[in-house]
């Protein structure tokens, strides 16, 4: 797939200035060895969103600009209060002042969901750029001194003033911090506004702006709704990296989901039963669509290393393409069909249902209740399956029922990561201190225990996509050699990734032992 996109992640500073502040010498800033020449530019950008500002109110902006060095179309997407990530793709992506082009409106389609995207506000800078230099980079950081002219294109309404920009390059963020404060103390005053953009749109995006991610307030609700706040923000962020196929992204997206529905169904008694339950469903079908992709994706990659092991006069045949190419070939169709259902209203529909669910209050009887309690609760009881599954699982091995006691295993495996996702949600009640160590040492070590029999899990799917691979080659006359071979080789994988589970249970017994759950 060609891509004309290039993201990097951009971390910055805004300060508000007035007009006559002067620019004071960077020189004179801690760590600071040299300020380059001031460089003119005069960027002209177009901000473009739905009519009622889903973006902007995201903290997302989507601009056209010229002018400049950077020429070109912007997507930015927040990653905390002072980085983003920036998305770029050239002019010639197409589009125009009034229109954005389909390979830059991908980037937000998870937050338009079918609705036009419009121009919003022109914004002209006068841009003055000094580039500061340290002792360990010569490009640490740049200082903009922007004069702004903003026209809010939905009210007509022009305003203007200045601000000081301050923008990590190669230096580390101890600069921007030194920098920062040398700027404070040299008439500037920490910025009023998070973008240009914001403060060209003002009342009107201050109206409708959309409400800060849910915080605890003690309670068991609370604590599940800003839990849930940043699964969600996760498999947005997770949509364009999709849609751009980029490496591991449709991974991060099954993750989010499988998350999001595991800790709703652990805490399901906290909200609205039917709700839920409807979320969870959907959640699944988006589960699915991505597994078909991703498992393709991990057996293209297990074979392709398995074959790179074994000596030339090993691989015999059109192996590496029956095997590597029929996965690869897998995942191509199941990644289009991943994009073409990403595009549709069933999973638009999951989104706003998502968005519902965080903003409705929690309805279930314990909702109330102080979450450490609750949320302990819900833990103890995940333990216990894992534990039950795990002896099930102890007692077909000791009955000698392989092929039963390796499904065993890999329920306990699902029941482990589901008290994983558990613990990890419960990270956000902090208080009291116990709760919260015996939540983190939990989620660490049911992790652990994920992670191993994962490994087993990834072996015995591979041995049963080499059986079906190998009879397909000999039906057509193909030679089989290679199959038997990474057959074998397989076996042993799946056996040596057991070798660190005792160990890895005995931690997650004793994170339960430690915590109370368990009954000897």
């Amino acid at each position: 797939m060609t891509r004309k996109s290039e993201a990097h992640t951009e971390i910055e500073v805004k300060f508000d200035v007035g007009m006559d502040t002067p620019v004071p010498d960077l020189a004179g800033a801690p760590s600071v060895t040299a300020g380059s020449a001031p460089e003119l530019t005069h960027p002209v950008s177009t901000y473009f969103d739905t009519a009622d500002l889903a973006l902007a109110r995201a903290r997302i902006t989507l601009r056209r600009r010229t002018g400049s060095a950077d020429a070109g179309w912007h997507v930015k997407l927040p990653v905390s209060s002072d980085e983003r990530v920036e998305v770029r793709s050239p002019l010639s992506a197409g589009g125009n002042s009034t229109r954005v082009p389909d390979e830059v409106a991908l980037v937000v389609r998870a937050h338009t969901r079918g609705r036009p995207l419009v121009p919003v506000a022109s914004i002209e800078t006068r841009r003055v750029i000094t580039t500061v230099s340290t002792a360990k980079a010569d490009r640490a950081a740049e200082l903009c001194d922007d004069t702004v002219t903003a026209r809010n294109l939905l009210d007509d309404i022009t305003v203007r003033w200045r601000e000081w920009e301050l923008e990590l390059v190669d230096g580390p963020r101890s600069t921007l911090r030194d920098l920062g404060t040398f700027l404070l103390d040299h008439g500037a005053k920490p910025g009023s506004s998070p973008s240009k953009l914001a403060r060209a749109l003002g009342s009107r995006l201050d109206a409708g702006r959309e409400t800060t991610s849910p915080q605890p307030d003690g309670t068991a609700g609370s604590a599940l709704r800003a839990a849930l706040a940043a699964d969600v923000s996760a498999l947005v962020a997770a949509d364009p990296r999709v849609r751009r196929d980029e490496d591991d992204s449709v991974h991060a997206m099954r993750v989010a989901t499988r998350r999001l529905r595991s800790v709703l169904r652990s805490y399901r008694a906290l909200l609205d039963r039917a709700e839920v339950d409807a979320v969870r469903s959907e959640l699944s079908w988006l589960a699915g669509i991505l597994g078909t992709a991703r498992d393709a994706e991990v057996l293209a990659e297990r074979y392709r290393d398995a074959l790179a092991t074994l000596p030339a006069d090993a691989v015999r045949g059109d192996v590496a393409d029956s095997l590597i190419g029929t996965q690869e070939r897998l995942y191509s169709l199941a990644h289009a069909e991943v994009v073409r259902e990403l595009d549709g209203e069933r999973y638009f529909a999951l989104l706003d249902a998502l968005e519902a669910l965080l903003a409705s209050s929690a309805t279930g009887k314990k909702a109330g209740k102080p979450a450490a309690r609750v949320f302990d609760r819900v833990l103890r009881a995940q333990y216990a399956r894992v534990d039950e599954a795990h002896r099930r699982a102890l007692a077909l091995r000791d009955r000698g029922a392989e092929d039963e006691h390796e499904d065993a295993m890999h329920d306990v495996r699902k029941l482990a990561k589901k008290l994983r996702y558990a613990a990890e949600a419960a990270g956000v009640v902090d208080s009291p201190k116990r709760f919260a160590r015996t939540a983190a040492r939990t989620a660490k070590s049911a992790k652990k225990v994920q992670s191993v029999l994962g490994g087993h899990q990834d072996s015995a799917v591979a041995r049963r996509t080499l059986l079906v691979e190998a009879d397909s080659a000999h039906a057509r006359g193909a030679d089989t050699f290679t199959h038997g071979v990474l057959y074998a080789a397989e076996v042993r994988a799946g056996a040596e990734a057991l070798e660190p589970f005792p160990s890895a249970w005995k931690t997650l017994r004793r994170t339960a032992d430690r915590a109370g759950w368990t009954a000897d």
